[in-house]
């Protein structure tokens, strides 16, 4: 091989090392704040809407649980080695819905609206189309809960409204714009009848549930 071609060579091999070297030190798009969207499924454990020194029958009292989320990430500070990055997880909307139906006599629907939750979220992206967080969040939450209890065929209506202040964590995976993940919310409800005003009980039931998501990182 001449110089000449030798020049050549070098110097081609210097130009496509230094434009892999500029793309690679591009803002990994994965960690930049944005807004997401998710929708899942919620599977109660057994004690679902139980307190702890109640018996339960080991089956679960809801037959199906949905929820839907609207939220934004805001991360903070700089990306460490444009792979790593921490911030903030924002959920301004969750709601949640689950048909009560067991094999004893309720019939029913719990309605969870959670709002303002917030916690700190941690986010890894070892190549630039794919991520991994990890994410925990405080969890504000109003329920409405409305059943009916038949007993030897005599039917009565309830309903009972709640608050309370719980958590969740939860991991996902993205690929692009797509996410999928899951989360455990855990946290105890103590109701209120909404007829009678009655709050005389102290006693919480656990509304623990694990949710399957998938949705929309932008």
């Amino acid at each position: 091989m001449t110089m000449k071609k030798m020049f050549i060579f070098l110097a081609l091999l210097s130009v496509t090392i230094g434009t892999i070297s500029a793309q690679d030190l591009t803002p990994n798009k994965r960690l930049k704040s944005g807004f997401w969207m998710k929708l899942g499924y919620d599977a109660t454990f057994s004690n679902f809407l139980y307190a702890d020194d109640e018996t339960h029958f080991g089956s679960n009292l809801a037959d199906l649980g949905v929820d839907a989320q609207l939220g934004t990430t805001f991360y903070l500070g700089p990306r460490i080695g444009n792979m790593l990055r921490f911030g903030l997880d924002a959920c301004w909307l969750d709601f949640s819905y689950f048909k009560l139906n067991d094999t004893y006599f309720h019939n029913g629907t719990d309605l969870f609206l959670n709002f303002l939750e917030i916690g700190p979220k941690i986010s890894f992206s070892p190549v630039k189309y794919i991520a991994f967080d990890l994410y925990g969040r405080v969890v504000p939450s109003f329920s409405l809960l409305f059943y009916d209890e038949t007993i030897t065929n005599s039917s009565t209506n309830y309903s009972y409204t709640g608050f309370n202040v719980s958590g969740l964590v939860g991991a996902s995976f993205r690929l692009g714009v797509f996410e999928m993940g899951v989360e455990y919310n855990f946290g105890k409800m103590k109701y209120i009848d909404t007829k009678t005003s009655d709050n005389s009980s102290d006693s919480k039931v656990n509304t623990d549930n694990l949710r399957i998501l998938l949705g929309f990182k932008f």
